[in-house]
């Protein structure tokens, strides 16, 4: 009697990832309270996050030393990669939300700086201040558990219940969505008032200083942009470039993803796929253009790979990290 054949195992192809999460970063705390916090923020996040910490010095002073700024990061943009990478076709970003709870210390500027404004910010300010014994809190279990619980409250209010809203309608009169290098302000550029948000200076709901405001625009102001019967609130800058944000059916020049990719490379998906810790669609930008038609005329922009760029077009892509592509 012939013996029966065994069948050949396969083994399982990964399927799309069909669940959103948030992504947690999670930086300041000393080894190894950051493992016992990333648990415990895992805990009262969900299921549906993911939290990345890693630790800093445990003496109090300056505490994002260069390697510690380049693990978080990649470790957090490979995740999110990852994701992006493996959902499925009619999916958005993944993840949908991306935080970065961290104790402000006198170096904090650098973390800041090299997470940009593709994170929510979100500074754990009861864990830097002093107990009388002059330790700082972040060393304390239950003084970090506190401000992780506060921290949360903030997110739900401020990015759950604010910002989430105004930047995923993805209107054109929303100045959280302009690019922050090529929207000029005068004697400036739109990154400072980002900084100053990032930093808590200035407040979400005043975003922009008082004399930048939208305008009303019809298609006579731009024939190539607006139909006949259409008007659009747009911001326009101080060189008088108009800014109207790309059509959905226009979003192009995505950027190839490869979750193995160096650092720099990492870090600029993030930039133009988030905008302060919410996911934008792949492709999307800004349509820059004068008023009435007129073409630029090796007109100036700022382009995140290129440098500086000259343009003489009708329009041009601008992409929410300032990467520059002529129409």
């Amino acid at each position: 009697m012939a013996k029966p054949k065994h069948k050949q195992r396969k083994l399982p192809v990964p399927l799309p990832s069909t669940n959103a999460v948030d992504l947690y970063l999670l930086a300041g705390l000393p080894h190894p309270l950051h493992s016992r916090i990333e648990e415990f923020l895992q805990s009262i996040a969900g299921t549906h996050a993911k939290v990345i910490a890693i630790p800093s010095p445990s003496y109090d002073g300056p505490l994002y030393r260069e390697r510690t700024l380049l693990a978080l990061l990649t470790a957090g943009a490979q995740f999110a990669i990852r994701r992006l990478k493996h959902r499925s076709e009619d999916q958005a970003v993944r993840p949908r939300r991306i935080v970065l709870l961290y104790v402000p210390a006198e170096d904090d500027d650098l973390l800041l700086r090299e997470f940009d404004f593709f994170v929510f910010p979100l500074p754990l300010r009861d864990l830097s201040n002093f107990d009388d014994y002059g330790n700082q809190r972040r060393h304390q279990r239950v003084a970090c558990e506190a401000a992780i619980r506060k921290g949360m409250e903030v997110f739900t209010r401020d990015l759950v219940g604010l910002l989430q809203r105004r930047i995923e309608g993805r209107k054109s009169h929303e100045p959280l969505l302009l690019p922050p290098a090529n929207f000029h302000l005068d004697g400036r550029r739109l990154r400072q008032p980002f900084c100053e948000l990032t930093r808590g200076i200035r407040s979400w709901a005043n975003a922009m200083p008082e004399t930048a405001n939208p305008q009303m625009f019809n298609h006579e102001m731009l024939p190539d942009f607006l139909d006949h019967s259409e008007r659009q609130l747009i911001f326009r800058d101080s060189r008088n470039v108009v800014f109207p944000c790309a059509r959905p059916k226009e979003y192009h020049g995505a950027q190839e993803i490869d979750p193995a990719a160096e650092v720099r490379v990492l870090r600029e998906l993030l930039r133009t796929t988030y905008r302060f810790g919410i996911s934008l669609p792949q492709g999307f930008h800004h349509d820059a253009q004068f008023e009435g038609g007129r073409h630029f005329n090796q007109t100036k922009f700022d382009c995140s790979r290129e440098g500086e760029v000259l343009v003489t077009a009708s329009h041009v892509n601008i992409y929410p990290n300032d990467y520059v592509r002529s129409a």
